[in-house]
């Protein structure tokens, strides 16, 4: 079942891509996002770990040339190195951890390209989508 739900997420968010000319935060984010709504959160330190790599990466783009996959790569890096950081410091309690280690980065890029509303927005509706579907299946 759940490679039927990834797959209708994914398909949720090209159509959507396609359709409003935004993404939603990379094809998978939305529906990852959907399956954690039981763990806010989950989301919510997930979006910590986005704002910060987003700050890190207009920090870093001063002294070094980022682009394409070599920023893309850097924000990988960036979200999980930060959520192994804060992991081992013990600021959080045990189990919280951040949704996936490629969905900070896809979010990332989306907000550099196209600003934190639209896809903020994006997201927002094709998670709803997405958890539409997930009730549909009785997932949720």
């Amino acid at each position: 079942m759940y490679t039927e739900i990834v797959a209708v997420g994914i398909l949720l968010a090209v159509l959507y891509a396609e359709i409003a000319h935004y993404s939603p935060g990379g094809l998978v984010t939305p529906v990852y996002f959907a399956l954690c709504l039981a763990q806010p959160v989950r989301i919510a330190y997930t979006l910590l770990i986005v704002l910060a790599v987003y700050g890190l990466d207009k920090l870093l783009g001063r002294f070094l040339i980022l682009y394409g996959r070599r920023l893309f790569a850097v924000n990988v890096v960036l979200g999980l190195g930060l959520s192994l950081l804060i992991g081992a410091t013990g600021l959080l309690p045990g189990g919280i951890r951040m949704i996936g280690y490629i969905v900070p980065a896809l979010l990332v890029r989306d907000l550099q390209k196209q600003g934190f509303a639209k896809t903020g927005v994006s997201l927002g509706i094709v998670t709803g989508l997405c958890a539409l579907c997930l009730l549909w299946f009785g997932v949720l």
